[in-house]
């Protein structure tokens, strides 16, 4: 047997002691204190003065500095400090922590104190049953025959049940170590017993984390087999932590995965990193992730470094599904009228191709300057610059340098309102192309101004806006065009550009309408536009006057809302492309819908359809359901079924899916995934295996 084979099993057990022994959850506890002032109401007293004795009878309350306690009799002896109180009997601490007795006998400090059939509701809603109640030393709890249970009311679904319980022989709470203690503990849920171990412990809620297991997560995939994950949690410092997450697969080699997170008062660190052994070749694989911020008087710095020693690694464990990484620094700084970007990155693309992977931006810097006011005209503008440094994959470089002044104005000239936003743009350009070792200089200037006429119309429950839109555009041809693609959502931005190689020239003017009709309880708000470029570029291969863009949103409030975003050719009058996205609410059900459709020259190119539906069949069960197809090759893309249950202490979730699509080296997978959360404990993680196929519910 290897040495990694001999530490596997030996990690198992570890693991194997560390479920029996140690779980971790949130426990409040109550405090005490010397005080020498009660008051006792009641609606018969009486007083032994000899014997220094007060009774007490109907509607009793004793106020303490450390308590207010009610019962049905009371008997308080001044020469022992000692209270004896029967039927009903109750005590609020100065936590908010109730306590209910039958019968119970403490000092007026509640240092000492002897109670039957207990009952206490913590500060938190949790709360425990028991037997018997035993306090000493004034921070020492011990029930016995006790059951615990975080849940605030009952399960909904299962009356004589909460959604889990821990049922003890004994259970003891040490305010002073901040532990609580189970002797012979059974967790039960949904009241059937899961797990038994003779002894058992867990912080109590001062204690904000503790080194200990959390929850375990299981998943099955027809790549990795069945998979589980059991994270160990290590409470290193008040201020720096890590979690070691081993993880167990049986079509797979195992990984370990580590994250450490460090926080100061003006740093912080997070470390997400795994490895593995590749049992069937030589080395390892692994991936680290490092992410930092600095928060100084000077600005805010970030820094992240992304690596790994293989490319789809990643991808085939389930990790995650990127395809770039990016590792690199930014550091920013607001200032009381401006602003300052400045980065550096490194992209690796892993797509297993050893002679393209990496392009560059070093650096990229931005720099705004908001209200400055002009000595001429003396109107208010905001400046924009910015410079950029960027190598692409194919080593062919780019230096950008741009600058654009912008104002925004509202005047009112004959009884109406003109909105104004004025641009003025430069961009300054060199390529170099590694290829053919051209080099090239471009200067795009550009001039434009947003004119819009807004109109509101207001009724007793209805408001009305429209707003007529006109954006002229002045801007030389460069014999180079490449443009985002108009659509309406950029038709009325004074720069369409999103990326660093997509820009526009030449003049042009864009022109619609904006309109928002708004009731009580229901919402419309429609836009539709259009483009005409004028002294057509003989390389410019796009139409004069484009065609119609047109987006409407209906919002029926609660119920559900019905998005579209459509194109239609100007010439033969048909559909282009089309996107519908729609949600609808009927009591307990939701449902929602994605619907795209794309065409080229009269042919469809694209349409698919997403749906998901969200049922809740009883108090706190619900089923969710995705599906995703495409209706050109009538094949599915991927669809996925699950069963929550969620109350207000456990949440139970089984998933299933299947993902049809295959990119590069991602192959078709199907699975499930089944978590188990015991509030507070925490949410199990699952490593990207639940999928979903619909719109967002």
């Amino acid at each position: 047997m290897s040495l990694y084979n001999i530490f596997k099993v030996y990690l198992n057990y570890l693991f194997f002691i560390y479920c029996l022994f140690v779980f971790l959850f949130y426990f409040n506890s109550a405090a005490s204190e010397n005080n020498e002032n009660i008051i006792i109401n009641a609606e018969e007293v009486s007083v032994d003065n000899q014997n220094e004795i007060v009774n007490a009878r109907g509607n009793i309350s004793i106020q303490t500095e450390k308590f207010l306690s009610t019962s049905d009799t009371a008997t308080y002896n001044k020469k022992i400090n000692e209270f004896i109180s029967s039927g009903n009997v109750t005590i609020k601490d100065n936590l908010n922590n109730h306590y209910y007795f039958d019968d119970l006998i403490t000092d007026k400090d509640f240092i000492n104190a002897i109670g039957s059939n207990t009952k206490i509701r913590m500060n938190d809603g949790s709360r425990i049953v028991g037997k018997s109640f035993l306090r000493t030393k004034g921070n020492v709890n011990q029930i016995n025959n006790a059951v615990y249970t975080p849940c605030l009311k009952k399960n909904y679904i299962l009356d004589y049940c909460p959604g889990w319980k821990l049922t003890s022989n004994k259970v003891i709470h040490d305010e002073d170590k901040q532990t609580v203690y189970y002797e012979g503990a059974i967790l039960s849920i949904l009241n059937v017993p899961i797990l038994y171990t003779p002894i058992f412990a867990h912080p109590d809620p001062s204690v904000k984390k503790r080194t200990g297991l959390l929850m375990p997560s299981i998943s099955n995939d027809n790549n990795l087999g069945t998979s589980i994950s059991i994270p160990i949690f290590y409470n290193i410092s008040s201020n720096y932590d890590m979690t070691l997450t081993p993880t167990f697969q049986t079509k797979s080699d195992d990984y370990y995965s580590l994250n450490y997170r460090h926080l100061t008062k003006n740093h912080r660190v997070d470390i997400n990193s795994s490895i593995t052994n590749d049992e069937s070749n030589t080395g390892t694989k692994s991936h680290i992730f490092l992410d930092g911020k600095i928060d100084n008087p000077y600005g805010e710095f970030n820094y992240k470094i992304r690596t790994t020693n293989n490319d789809t690694y990643m991808r085939q464990n389930q990790i995650n599904d990127l395809t770039v990484i990016a590792s690199g620094l930014n550091f920013t700084k607001e200032m009381e009228n401006s602003y300052l970007d400045f980065s550096a990155y490194a992209y690796k693309h892993l797509n297993n191709h050893p002679s393209q992977k990496w392009e560059y931006t070093y650096p990229a810097i931005n720099y705004d300057i908001y209200e400055f006011k002009d000595q001429i005209i003396k109107k208010n503008w905001t400046i924009k610059s910015s410079f950029l440094n960027y190598r692409d994959i194919n080593k062919n470089y780019k230096q950008q340098i741009s600058s654009e002044l912008l104002s925004k104005d509202i005047f009112v000239y004959k009884n109406i309102g003109v909105r104004l936003e004025n641009s003025i743009q430069n961009r300054l350009i060199y390529f170099n192309n590694s290829k053919n070792n051209l080099n090239q200089i471009r200067v795009f200037p550009q001039l434009s101004s947003k004119i819009s006429f807004p109109l509101v119309k207001s009724d007793k429950n209805k408001i009305q806006f429209l707003e007529p839109v006109i954006i002229p555009i002045i801007a030389p041809y460069n014999n180079y065009y490449k443009s985002e693609k108009i659509s309406s959502n950029n038709i009325f931005s004074l720069n369409r550009e999103t990326s660093l190689s997509q820009w526009e020239d030449g003049p042009r003017i864009n022109y619609g309408i904006n309109w928002l009709i708004n009731y009580d309880n229901f919402a419309i708000n429609s836009s539709i536009g259009q483009s005409a470029r004028i002294n057509k570029n003989k390389n410019d291969t796009t139409d004069e006057i484009s065609n119609y863009f047109i987006a409407n949103t209906f919002d029926f409030g609660n119920t559900g809302y019905l998005k579209t975003d459509f194109t239609i050719d100007r010439k033969d009058i048909y559909l282009k492309d089309n996107n519908i996205n729609a949600s609808i609410n009927i009591g307990k059900y939701k449902f929602g819908l994605d619907y795209d459709y794309e065409t080229s020259n009269k042919v469809k190119t694209s349409e698919q359809i997403s749906l998901g539906t969200k049922i809740e069949i009883l108090k706190d069960i619900k089923i969710i359901a995705s599906a995703r197809k495409n209706l050109m090759t009538q094949k599915s893309i991927g669809n996925a079924f699950g069963l929550h249950y969620e109350n207000d202490c456990i949440a139970i979730n089984l998933d299933y899916f299947n993902d049809l699509t295959i990119v590069g080296d991602k192959k078709n997978s199907k699975g499930f995934s089944f978590t188990v959360t015991l509030k507070p404990f925490g949410t199990s993680k699952q490593r990207g295996k639940t999928k979903n196929f619909g719109p967002e519910l």
